[in-house]
């Protein structure tokens, strides 16, 4: 029930602060922009011998795009037909479960919305901590105090995860998939096994998210000093109330899970400019589940941890005896 109740504040406290969502999004894709100009502008002269292009069309010139990834490079290479609708989130999701790697020159607008985050979880913790608004100038300070350590917490998390792909997922995927493929005995038990491997080891990736990110909850909730006092409180926290941990967190996938299949139906009834429309639309709300999941995840630990005090001063102080 204490998952739920904070699952249902975070969803509450995110939708009475639209401003929030709108900061959130003009930061990340403000970020990205230089990145889709210069791509932009590679597309435009690579358009400029082709025939005008209907606003309205619905197919893709298929010839055009072959011979266009035949010669691009660097970020030129990534505009893939994985790019388009509900292929972009598909792909994403299938690169997470298999580890595919990704271009060298992706680093850079990686490491910059992975910095502009670092900075958004100081603000938004001291704000949905607080429970109301609290100017944009706290926030700003909240963010700017808690950068670098929350930067170095975010790349400590992807150290490890990088460290997890290389050892257990290499492991997991590799011979002891083929040691139950031979035994599965049909196509049908192999995908099981194979999705069975895939939710081991994402509930490992899922660990390390949720360590690094109460790890910045407790930072800014409950005054840890140093990264390494952070890791502790994350760690006693995640240890000391597990159910209500991944309760929530299971609550949030859901969310995702489900904007992704209202995504995934209504992507195959829109084309042309209401297609972007619509991915675009699904890129905000996406933001706005990951506003619910911090603002559900500090709401949880405000209240298991003032739950656990009064426990602990109940037990100090159990009161008079009772009368005979």
């Amino acid at each position: 029930m204490i998952a739920l109740r904070a699952f249902r504040d975070g969803i509450w406290m995110v939708v009475r602060a639209p401003g929030l969502l709108i900061l959130v999004t003009c930061l990340t894709l403000g970020a990205m922009l230089p990145f889709a100009l210069a791509l932009g502008d590679r597309l435009r002269d690579a358009l400029g011998n082709q025939p005008p292009i209907d606003l309205g069309a619905e197919e893709i010139d298929a010839d055009w795009w072959l011979e266009f990834r035949a010669h691009a490079r660097g970020l030129e290479a990534t505009f893939t037909p994985a790019v388009i609708g509900f292929a972009a989130p598909l792909d994403n999701l299938s690169t997470l479960a298999d580890g595919s790697p990704r271009p060298l020159v992706m680093l850079a607008p990686i490491g910059l919305y992975g910095l502009i985050w670092a900075f958004l979880w100081g603000g938004l913790l001291e704000r949905f901590g607080q429970g109301h608004r609290i100017g944009v100038r706290p926030f700003m300070q909240a963010g700017t105090r808690h950068l670098v350590r929350f930067t170095t917490i975010a790349t400590a998390a992807a150290v490890m995860a990088g460290l997890l792909y290389l050892t257990v997922h290499a492991w997991l995927l590799g011979p002891v998939f083929q040691w139950g493929a031979v035994r599965a005995g049909d196509e049908r038990n192999v995908f099981l096994w194979r999705v069975a491997l895939y939710l081991v080891f994402g509930a490992l990736l899922a660990s390390v998210s949720l360590l690094a990110d109460y790890a910045r909850v407790a930072t800014v909730l409950a005054g840890a000093r140093t990264i390494g006092d952070a890791l502790r409180t994350s760690l006693a926290f995640v240890r000391g109330h597990r159910w209500s941990v991944v309760s929530l967190f299971l609550l949030n996938v859901a969310l995702f899970v489900l904007l992704l299949v209202m995504y995934g139906v209504a992507d195959r009834r829109f084309a042309g400019w209401r297609g972007v429309a619509l991915g675009q639309a699904y890129i905000v709300a996406r933001l706005g589940i990951r506003l619910t999941s911090i603002a559900s995840e500090a709401r949880l630990f405000q209240t298991a941890s003032s739950h656990a005090q009064a426990v602990s001063v109940g037990r100090e102080n159990p009161g008079p005896p009772a009368a005979t």
